[in-house]
């Protein structure tokens, strides 16, 4: 299947004022910008685009922009940036790109909102795999960093990632908290106020094509993931077991550390343990439960211990084993035997792999 990406373009510069370029925009008919503060020092305007997706309407228009920019004498410095906001989802199937970057286009300058008509959106597992693609070749040998100026490389604005945090997320809350919030080369904050994945690292430019082709390595990264590195259906969730969830002392926390052995605990034996009555050791159970997922608890019956009825007390016994499988449906990575290549290039063409390395090369001298 093939999927389209939709992205949105901050464009931060310096030397000329908001009402300077807002009225030039007028004078040249560039509809759905808004041109605004950025807050930071020495950057004097933002010019937001309305959300494009992958086509030529997209890419004339942005022209446009960056014409008007040029012949206003605007330029960036150090502190301006670069961000792309790419969709969280791909676009819908009743419109092509070119359509909807018009009807966006459209949209935006009627509303002053951004327009949107998008499938469902990503799985956290997408999400999580774009994000480690990203971050596991930042700082290799022709990645990301050797794409951009060193001053975006550590830089506080878009402060890069760490993957083993990144592996160890597996929502998209999560994978959210695994950033270092909005000054992140990759910020999820957009995600449920805009629809959007921002990447944040790029230097600032007001040059048409260094915006296109670092929008367009975005969506190659996005679509690569999408149509070459998951698919849906039933996945294995495997999930530790805490060593400690209650209070040390308490009798529920003395529970669940006899439960949490190779051969669990009877209910008589936790009574005699803890002082607890027969009901409450059946609460506490459902209390764990509560606290670690049903799939966490395992109980067994007096009739799977070979007892009578009304035996229950010395012989229905709990267990919380150290790690526990549910299945899950959803998006799931694709087998080793058929996943695509994780490379921040696979899937980019050689004319736009060629254009990156004359870029690469010319950053190194």
């Amino acid at each position: 299947m093939t999927y389209h990406i939709t992205s949105g373009i901050e464009i931060e510069t310096t030397g000329v004022p908001i009402q300077r370029i807002q009225s030039e925009f007028d004078i040249r008919g560039i509809k759905g910008c808004k041109v605004v503060p950025d807050g930071t020092p020495t950057v004097d305007a933002e010019i937001v685009t309305p959300v494009y997706a992958d086509c030529q309407v997209a890419y004339e228009h942005l022209k446009s922009i960056c014409d008007a920019l040029s012949d206003l004498g605007c330029s960036v410095n150090s502190r301006c940036g670069l961000h792309v906001h790419i969709g969280n989802a791909p676009l819908s199937d009743d419109t092509h790109p070119a359509r909807f970057t018009g009807d966006s286009i459209a949209h935006s300058e009627r509303t002053g909102r951004f327009y949107s008509n998008h499938g469902d959106a990503f799985d956290a597992v997408i999400v999580k795999d774009i994000m480690m693609r990203y971050t596991r070749q930042q700082a290799t040998f022709n990645g990301i960093n050797s794409m951009l100026p060193s001053s975006r490389h550590n830089n506080r604005m878009c402060y890069p990632l760490d993957v083993a945090r990144i592996e160890n997320a597996n929502t998209i809350s999560e994978l959210a908290s695994a950033t270092h919030g909005k000054f992140s080369s990759i910020n999820l904050e957009p995600w449920a106020r805009h629809g959007t994945i921002e990447f944040r690292q790029h230097s600032g430019t007001i040059e048409v094509d260094k915006i296109w082709n670092w929008v367009m390595f975005l969506n190659n990264l996005v679509k690569h993931t999408l149509e070459n590195r998951v698919t849906s259906g039933t996945r294995t969730i495997v999930t530790d077991t805490p060593e400690q969830p209650f209070r040390r002392g308490a009798r529920v926390g003395v529970q669940y550390t006899m439960m949490r052995s190779d051969n669990g605990a009877t209910t008589q034996e936790i009574m005699d343990a803890t002082g607890c009555s027969e009901q409450r050791v059946r609460a506490a159970v459902s209390e764990i439960r509560n606290r670690i997922g049903d799939a966490g608890v395992i109980t067994s019956t007096q009739q799977a211990n070979g007892a009578r009825y009304g035996d229950g007390t010395n012989h229905t016994a709990y267990r919380v084993p150290f790690t526990f499988e549910t299945q899950s449906n959803g998006v799931t990575l694709l087998p080793d035997n058929s996943i695509g290549n994780a490379s921040i290039w696979a899937g980019i063409s050689d004319d736009m792999f060629a254009w990156w390395q004359d870029r690469i090369q010319t950053l190194a001298r």
